[in-house]
């Protein structure tokens, strides 16, 4: 109880709600940007395995002045299996151990969704609280209905 030469009536429970509230938003928010970055990061993993196939692909079907174009534009500077380009830098693929990176994709992946069930719990807590205070829990049928007796 307030002391009685308080200014105003203090709702505990509804600085508790709204503090919580703030922490569980700025963990959703935490959890989205996680979630953006850990996508962020395979899409840089299979750019990095696939993108040479799918310039490949792509470059067949282009004069090798629109090649020597792209390949500028997308900062290149020598083709792909030129020496000076390669000499000293292994294909990721070709690096010892590099049946890893599908390991990492699965981990990466196994991160996204341990992200997603958290936001969607985290949803659920903020709903939870409600705006004036928690929400009521559902009521439990009674028995002798659920029998049907």
């Amino acid at each position: 109880m307030p002391p009685t030469d308080y200014p105003w009536a203090m709702d505990r429970g509804a600085i508790a709600r709204e503090g919580r509230r703030g922490q569980a938003l700025d963990a959703l928010q935490f959890e989205r940007d996680r979630e953006s970055a850990l996508r962020e990061q395979i899409a840089e993993i299979v750019l990095e395995q696939e993108g040479a196939g799918v310039d490949d692909e792509a470059f067949a079907h282009l004069s090798p002045e629109d090649v020597r174009r792209v390949r500028q534009a997308l900062g290149e500077v020598a083709e792909p299996g030129d020496d000076a380009l390669d000499e000293g830098f292994p294909a990721f693929a070709e690096e010892p151990g590099g049946d890893g990176v599908e390991e990492e994709l699965a981990r990466l992946v196994l991160e996204i969704e341990e992200s997603q069930a958290r936001q969607a719990a985290l949803e659920r807590y903020v709903l939870a609280l409600g705006e004036d205070g928690p929400r009521p829990k559902p009521a439990a049928m009674p028995r002798s209905h659920a029998s049907g007796g």
